[in-house]
Formats: structure tokens, C-alpha cells, sequence
């Protein structure tokens, strides 16, 4: 069996976003530890698409990750308002209590009429909390989002936060929800530099942890 992919254009497109980003990722984290496994899944026997997760569980630098990219689609389904959805989802939970856990998600969402979002989320959630690496995830998702910086740290301050507790989960955060400026191509180039840059400073931030870290006892 293997996964059919959605038809659509811009589907074609979305998934060879997140596929690129995954690999750009995946590899990063390759200078840092273990290289991540590749699994393979399938929606409906792969009629309705699938993904491939890039995993790393109980291994000297992370105690459970996932790069996950997804795409489920209804090509065959007219009757189904969801066309396709693209995503890009990553869980990365380091062993080192110095060293911060960060989640990112980037996708694209297509309805049957054409229409399309993008969602680009990205926090940085340490369990002890550093004020370098907190400053470098800041400064690298207000340089990579300009001017729409403050509207994803707002939505973020509002999706993170955890009424329980009364604070926002993580130090560092980024969340837009149903992004479109109407131009493929413009929101295309921001979710690849999006996810490129968060990618490449946790590498950093990881490197840093582990690197100036006391092993843990």
C-alpha cells in the first residue's frame, strides 16, 4: 500500500513545505545527538494520504521526540468541506532538565472551494528557565515575523495560556491561527523562513543546554 497524495496545487505545494522543513530539522538535530528513525503511517490504507514521523525515544539526548509531517485529503470525498490539510507537527522533549522542550507546528489548510490558511505556531517550554535561551528564541521569531510579531505573540499569549495556573505555557511563544495574506507565494516564503529559523535556534539553544550544562544527577 502506499499514500496517495492530494491533488491540488496548492496541496502539492504545502506538502513540500513541511516536508522540506522536516528534513531541515530532522538533520539539525542529527549534530546533536542520535539520528531520528523514520515511521511510516497511513490514513484509510494510504487512499486518504498519510506521513512519515521522524522519532527519538529514550536516547542520551532526548527522552521522547517526534517530526511529524501529515497530509490527509478527500480528493475522492466531493461531499467533505476539508480538501486537503498539510502539516508539519514536532514535539521535541530533551533527558537534560537544563535543556528546553520546544513544539512547532506549521500547516496548510484547504477547503474544497479553494480557500487556504496557514497555521504557524512555535513556543519554547523550558523546566528550568534560561534567560539567554529565552532571549534567543524572542529575538529569532521577532526577526523571521516582522511586523507580525505582535500579532503572533498576542494570539500566542492567549492559546498558551493556562487558566489553572494563571501563566502561559513556556517562556517563549509564537501562534497564528488562520493566516492568509492572499498570496500563495508570499505565505509560502514565510512559513519555509519560519520554520527554518526556529529550527536552526533551537539547535543552538540544544547545543548551548547541553554544552554548559553539568550533567544531571
Amino acid at each position: 500500500m502506499e499514500r496517495v497524495p492530494a491533488r491540488s496545487p496548492a496541496a502539492v505545494v504545502a506538502l513540500q513545505v513541511v516536508e522540506g522543513l522536516q528534513s531541515h530539522l530532522v538533520d539539525g538535530l542529527a549534530t546533536v545527538g542520535p539520528r531520528f528513525e523514520p515511521v511510516e503511517w497511513l490514513r484509510d490504507d494510504g487512499r486518504h494520504g498519510g506521513g512519515v514521523r521522524y522519532v527519538a525515544m529514550d536516547t542520551p539526548v532526548f527522552d521522547r521526540a517526534s517530526v511529524n509531517v501529515s497530509q490527509v485529503h478527500y480528493d475522492d470525498l466531493p461531499e467533505r468541506k476539508l480538501g486537503s490539510a498539510s502539516a508539519l507537527s514536532t514535539i521535541l522533549h530533551p533527558v537534560h532538565p537544563l535543556a528546553p522542550s520546544m513544539h512547532m507546528h506549521i500547516s496548510y489548510t484547504e477547503m474544497r472551494d479553494g480557500s487556504g490558511y496557514w497555521r504557524v505556531m512555535a513556543d519554547l517550554n523550558p523546566s528550568i528557565p534560561n534567560a539567554r535561551h529565552k532571549a534567543m528564541f524572542d529575538e529569532a521569531l521577532r526577526e523571521v515575523s516582522g511586523d507580525l510579531y505582535e500579532e503572533g505573540a498576542a494570539q500566542g499569549d492567549r492559546y498558551f495560556f493556562i487558566p489553572a495556573l494563571g501563566r502561559t505555557r513556556g517562556v517563549s511563544h509564537f501562534y497564528l491561527e488562520q493566516f492568509s495574506t492572499g498570496s500563495m507565494e508570499k505565505d509560502v516564503a514565510f512559513a519555509i523562513a519560519f520554520g527554518r529559523k526556529v529550527a536552526d535556534t533551537y539547535v543552538k539553544v540544544l547545543n548551548d543546554a547541553l554544552f554548559a550544562a553539568p550533567s544531571p544527577t
